[in-house]
């Protein structure tokens, strides 16, 4: 978390005890007030609860015993005392509101005190301790609420459990005390059990789901060994047979079987022609964890929505509601905010490049390019911006010959439809592309995809040399 958190002391003026002058009044009053003279305060608290006993409609009794009570330090009794009093009559009003914000004040300040001190958990615990007190005297005082829910979040580092018990004071002191920190810190709670929960689903499904991952890159056209370097050796390799008049130049025939995937890819010489499942690749995935990671996504958003609401223009809350969207899967939400954040944040290059992934997404690639070369400038040790810059323009150039190629369909060819358009798209990958593979001399697929740039630029000579290099990178050579 960015935010630093600064401890306030507050500073009351110190309340002096009120002694009134002699009245007629009951034997215990009148012993109280000769202890109270002494300063013999526990003296003084006995003979006073004696008064209440008898009289319990003794409001100068009362009040008395939450002044005694205020110096012996017996917070807790010296407001019960006092509201007894108040129930009463209002009598000792001014007094009694003057020394519940004297004892207030003395226990804010114990308490900072002990936060600031703290190095285990028996020290948040006790800080706790002081502000449950302070919030029994004033339970309107928010900035009490924050101190407790941060005592109890502090306290969490030792005991996981605390972070439990800081949700409900950091949530009173965020939507009635309108406190920014304490929306920061209570939407990160979330956020954080969030990422958390998303990094054990991985975790728990890692084989699987870089299995799927592999699958997926698994297409017709492509070069066969690319199979073996993402699946590894096939389980069966099926020949037709032969022909009796086979030629030397004939092209080989073969069908490679994946049995953990169901999968059969057919392959032509050097290249697939054919990719089928016997059956649906469905692995079984345990999901509990995305789920929860879901859910607490939901709950940190509903704090950072209405913390935008409240602090339009605090950049963390808005920058971690963006978050809290990807990672709940809700992108159209996700999506508008960063627009605005783009537009009102123009420096944050992951503003940039998450607009841009969905940019690219939706084929929207002028707008990609334009977001992923921001990125870019920002930083430009920033690989991932770089290399969807190259993706962007490729994809582009590739959507612009689909489109050429409907176009032309069914026309004689002196009425075809020309045009440079997704060269000058390729042509303008080449910068990125090349920079991607000098930073990742060994990444396969930009290799084979800075060839195929090339070789649909009429560049065979570039397109060989990167089709070899990536050659040599699967076979694990320099």
């Amino acid at each position: 978390m960015k935010a630093i958190v600064t401890w306030g002391v507050l500073a009351v003026a110190a309340v002096g005890l009120m002694i009134t002058g002699f009245q007629c009044s009951s034997a215990e009053l009148t012993s109280a007030r000769l202890y109270l003279q002494r300063k013999d305060f526990q003296n003084a608290e006995v003979q006073l609860k004696k008064e209440v006993e008898k009289n319990p409609k003794s409001e100068e009794g009362y009040f008395l015993l939450g002044q005694v009570r205020f110096e012996l330090k017996d917070y807790k009794g010296m407001k019960d005392a006092f509201t007894s009093a108040s129930n009463i009559a209002p009598t000792h009003k001014k007094e009694i509101d003057n020394l519940n914000l004297s004892a207030w004040g003395r226990l804010f300040n114990q308490g900072v005190e002990e936060i600031n001190n703290a190095q285990d958990a028996a020290g948040f615990e006790k800080a706790i301790q002081t502000f449950n007190t302070a919030s029994y005297i004033m339970p309107d005082s928010m900035i009490n609420q924050r101190n407790l829910g941060l005592a109890y979040f502090r306290k969490a580092a030792f005991e996981k459990e605390a972070m439990d018990q800081s949700i409900a004071p950091l949530t009173e002191s965020f939507e009635k005390g309108k406190d920014p920190l304490s929306a920061r810190i209570l939407g990160s709670i979330h956020l954080t059990r969030a990422t958390e929960a998303k990094a054990k689903f991985t975790e728990m499904n890692r084989e699987t789901i870089e299995s799927m991952k592999k699958i997926e890159y698994i297409r017709e056209k492509m070069k066969a060994v690319d199979v073996k370097y993402y699946l590894g050796q096939p389980t069966t390799v099926n020949k037709p047979a032969a022909p009796k008049k086979a030629k030397k130049t004939d092209i080989v025939k073969e069908e490679w079987v994946y049995d953990q995937y169901k999968l059969n890819v057919g392959v032509e010489g050097d290249y697939v022609t054919s990719v089928k499942f016997s059956q649906p690749y469905k692995p079984t995935i345990d999901s509990s964890m995305y789920y929860k990671a879901i859910g607490d996504f939901n709950k940190a958003i509903e704090v950072y929505k209405k913390g935008q609401i409240m602090f339009p223009d605090d950049q963390e809350i808005s920058e971690n509601l963006m978050n809290s969207y990807i990672g709940a899967e809700r992108n159209e939400e996700a999506r508008g905010l960063l627009v605005e954040r783009v537009r009102k944040y123009p420096d944050s290059k992951f503003d940039h490049y998450n607009l841009g992934v969905f940019l690219l997404k939706d084929g929207k690639y002028e707008g990609a390019v334009e977001q992923f070369n921001a990125a870019y400038m920002i930083d430009t040790s920033m690989s991932s911006a770089l290399y969807n810059l190259a993706a962007s323009y490729v994809n582009w150039g590739v959507a612009l010959a689909e489109d050429l190629k409907k176009e032309n369909e069914g026309k004689a060819e002196k009425d075809l439809k020309l045009s440079d358009a997704p060269k000058e798209k390729y042509r303008a990958a080449i910068p990125y592309l090349e920079k991607v593979v000098y930073q990742k001399p060994d990444d396969v697929p930009m290799l084979e995809l800075l060839a195929q740039v090339y070789a649909n630029l009429g560049q065979s000579d570039k397109a060989k040399v990167y089709y070899e290099k990536a050659d040599a990178a699967r076979q694990g050579k320099k």
